[in-house]
């Protein structure tokens, strides 16, 4: 009988502790995946974190290239630029700027202009005077010009200077201290596209005006200008001839029958008009005075008629500079 109690009392334990150990493994499999999902948020929860925390790199951002693209010309005023790395004594830096259409860049006219009048009448006089005489102030321009015009395109890449300008304090005369001749368009469009004497330099657009006045031919297929310097023959063919006593310029088409005009500038608007012919006669009459050249040539020369020269219409300019083969 103790026997047969013992053997249950044994088996109601083991039963016991069977149905514990089954009811536990569920629990610990509970709190395990419990356990790895706090983990995993957690993880999420730092990854998270940490994502907010760090900022993305701004390399090889479109947007931050474009803000540090030094080629785009809006990026700094130009002419503010010039001024403070180009400064020239009693003068500033004036600029006018157009879109090259052919080469994408922005093309630049600068103009040193004087900044009192004083000083303008000087230097205008300076230059006038320049054939005969070397002066340290146009010099010092003229490499300022130079220097300009090399290190502006290596500053920025889309920006190129056409030329660079003296221009008087009253805007009346104008002398062209260097141009980029080589890659020049020679001309500047508006916003209707049409050509403007903007860009033209002030010697050409003299030649053309002079010639609209003066010409004896307008159907002319070309515009010859001959520079004569001071002391020239006014007739070459002639040992007694008179010579000039300044630098004059001679326009003329290309046939006799067009004629010619002989004319100095005066810097204000004003030409002296001298009354020469484009070719002398070369066999003339032996028996007149071996003065008679002479006098002729010399009242040639003091009696110039002064002219004011009208602006005249900017498309006839525009053919005229067209037009125009210097000598």
């Amino acid at each position: 009988m103790k026997k047969g109690f013992m053997f249950v009392w044994v088996v109601g334990l083991l039963i016991v502790f069977v149905g514990c150990a089954k009811s536990v493994e569920p629990n610990e499999e509970l709190v395990m995946g419990e356990i790895q999902k706090n983990v995993n948020d957690s993880a999420d929860e730092t990854s998270s974190t940490a994502s907010k925390e760090v900022p993305k790199s701004d390399v090889g951002s479109d947007e931050n290239i474009d803000k540090v693209d030094s080629n785009r010309p809006t990026e700094f005023n130009v002419e503010d630029y010039l001024n403070e790395h180009y400064s020239l004594a009693n003068s500033h830096i004036e600029t006018v700027s157009w879109e090259n259409e052919e080469t994408g860049k922005t093309d630049y006219t600068v103009n040193i202009v004087p900044s009192l009048k004083v000083h303008s009448y000087e230097m205008k006089e300076k230059f006038q005077n320049a054939h005969m005489e070397v002066y340290e102030e146009i010099e010092t321009m003229t490499e300022t010009a130079r220097k300009m015009m090399e290190e502006m395109p290596k500053l920025n890449s889309k920006l190129r200077i056409d030329s660079v300008n003296w221009v008087s304090f009253d805007g009346e005369f104008t002398v062209m201290l260097l141009q980029d001749f080589e890659n020049s368009s020679l001309k500047v469009e508006d916003e209707k596209g049409s050509e403007t004497l903007s860009h033209f330099s002030s010697q050409q657009i003299e030649y053309a005006r002079v010639w609209l006045l003066l010409g004896p031919n307008q159907e002319i297929d070309e515009l010859n200008v001959r520079i004569i310097p001071t002391g020239q023959p006014v007739n070459p063919l002639d040992e007694t001839s008179a010579t000039y006593p300044e630098e004059v310029i001679q326009l003329a088409g290309s046939r006799l029958v067009d004629g010619s005009v002989t004319y100095s500038g005066n810097g204000d608007g004003t030409i002296n008009v001298y009354n020469v012919p484009l070719r002398f006669e070369q066999n003339v009459p032996k028996d007149l005075d071996k003065n008679y050249m002479r006098k002729l040539t010399e009242s040639m020369i003091e009696n110039t008629e002064l002219v004011y020269v009208d602006p005249g219409q900017e498309e006839e300019i525009i053919k005229l500079i067209k037009l125009q083969k210097i000598q």
